[in-house]
């Protein structure tokens, strides 16, 4: 302030009257043009409330488009979301995700999100077994499956993503409808980006085809376990007349309790005796002799499949292909159709009664073949109880205080526990009275252990 009046003092020094007031006029207009002046002003502060109204109509309308279109709802408004998204009743462009969930108690909606990287978090699903014949650690991976971890609850989900073009009503229409302890439980499904998202109940141990591809042939009370697993999820679908048509190792997926069936995108609910599709369905090389005429079969088409899975584990290998080796053979369709059933293929130490029960699951006539509640009640799903093997879960062997070193290793940094626990040292011990969930893979029950999301071993 002392500086300005100084400068004042100079100016009026230096000036005279006419000057100041010329000046004066010059910096302050008349009246007149005052009357202006504040006119132009209040007819800017009057357009600027109406911008700013503008604006606010325009946030508020931006605020009402931020609440997303996830919501809970009931199977049937799942199934009718995924036939919209199929027929192109609604747009599919939108930048925002949609979607209908089931599981209101693990999966938490927030303001009508569930975005990836917010509400749900996808991480790279990368199994891995371990050998115990070597230190060798392979690893598998589901392909387009992803181990997602809701934001809120940290409950862990498989989730799939198949692209909109690529997708079918049928890939949900089964897990939505018919629950079973052994059918993977579906959790909902999202829209976003031309993608569709499912979440369902992850599989901890992978499936039984990368466990065959790491480890190699099963043993029997593994394939015994496994194969009972499947037949109570086949008994239940037979039921309901529902054809899974693609029953194999890699749609058998492990966890810590159970086994459950996967990929019911080919499966089709029978409306009629005898099912006659329009098109093949299935994977070649475990198919029946009827599937590859496609002049009408039944449920008894999976029980075929199931009997060569169980070739596979036994194995190591899918019937056929050692005897007729892929780079020879393009296809097997005909081979299957003039030479099966391929009993040839059958494990050599394979017991009596597990050859029996081949014998009755790949009978070439769906007449003769037997159903999957009769293949429960068959002697190799009942061998004697000193015939098998002490099995424990790698959750029981938590609890069970006997077992010092997995008690200890659960209290070890994620990345010790990774390279102990399978240590060649107790891999001997492991294999002759270990758990066939830990055998089975090394993350069989490992999420009941790990706290929070995965670590650096998924990323």
């Amino acid at each position: 302030m002392d500086c300005q009046s100084d400068q004042i003092e100079m100016l009026l020094a230096h000036m005279n009257i006419e000057d100041i007031i010329n000046a004066a006029e010059t910096l302050f207009p008349s009246i007149e043009s005052g009357a202006s002046s504040r006119e132009s002003s209040s007819r800017y502060e009057m357009e600027d409330e109406e911008n700013t109204d503008s604006r606010n109509t325009e946030d508020s309308s931006c605020g009402n488009r931020a609440l997303g279109r996830v919501r809970y709802g009931p199977v049937t408004e799942l199934l009718s979301f995924v036939n919209e998204i199929c027929s192109s009743q609604i747009d599919t462009g939108l930048s925002e995700e949609m979607g209908v969930l089931l599981n209101k108690t693990d999966m938490a909606i927030l303001d009508g999100h569930y975005r990836t990287g917010l509400e749900v978090f996808l991480f790279p699903w990368k199994l891995t077994y371990r050998s115990y014949s070597s230190g060798h650690v392979p690893k598998g991976s589901f392909g387009a499956v992803h181990l997602a971890q809701d934001g809120e609850t940290r409950k862990r989900m498989a989730c799939k993503l198949i692209p909109l073009e690529h997708f079918k009503p049928a890939d949900v229409e089964i897990q939505a409808m018919f629950r079973h302890e052994n059918i993977a439980e579906l959790y909902g499904a999202l829209l976003w980006q031309q993608t569709v998202y499912l979440f369902m109940e992850a599989g901890e141990g992978g499936s039984v085809m990368e466990k065959l591809e790491s480890c190699g042939p099963m043993r029997d009370f593994e394939i015994i376990w496994v194969t009972k697993q499947v037949l109570r999820g086949l008994e239940y679908l037979h039921s309901k007349d529902i054809i899974h048509h693609d029953i194999k190792p890699s749609n058998i997926v492990l966890m810590s309790t159970k086994a459950v069936l996967v990929d019911f995108g080919l499966a089709v609910q029978m409306t009629e005796e005898v099912y006659t599709p329009q098109d093949m369905r299935g994977t070649e090389i475990y198919m029946s002799p009827e599937v590859v005429l496609c002049r009408g079969h039944d449920t008894k088409a999976d029980i075929y499949s199931l009997g060569t899975s169980i070739i596979h584990m036994q194995t190591g290998f899918p019937p056929w292909v050692r005897r007729y080796p892929p780079s020879a053979y393009p296809s097997y369709l005909y081979i299957i159709h003039k030479q099966a059933p391929p009993l040839e293929d059958i494990a050599e130490d394979c017991s009596p009664a597990m050859r029996t029960f081949l014998e009755r699951s790949l009978a070439r006539s769906p007449q003769q073949r037997s159903s999957a509640a009769e293949l429960m009640r068959d002697e190799a799903m009942n061998p004697p109880r000193e015939d098998q093997p002490r099995c424990w879960s790698l959750d029981s062997g938590m609890v069970d205080v006997s077992h010092g070193l997995l008690r200890q290793l659960s209290q070890l940094p994620d990345t010790l526990q990774d390279s102990i626990l399978y240590s060649h040292e107790d891999s001997a011990a492991f294999r002759k009275t270990g758990s066939l969930y830990i055998d089975l893979g090394s993350l069989a029950g490992y999420y009941n252990i790990v706290q929070g999301p995965p670590g650096s071993d998924y990323r």
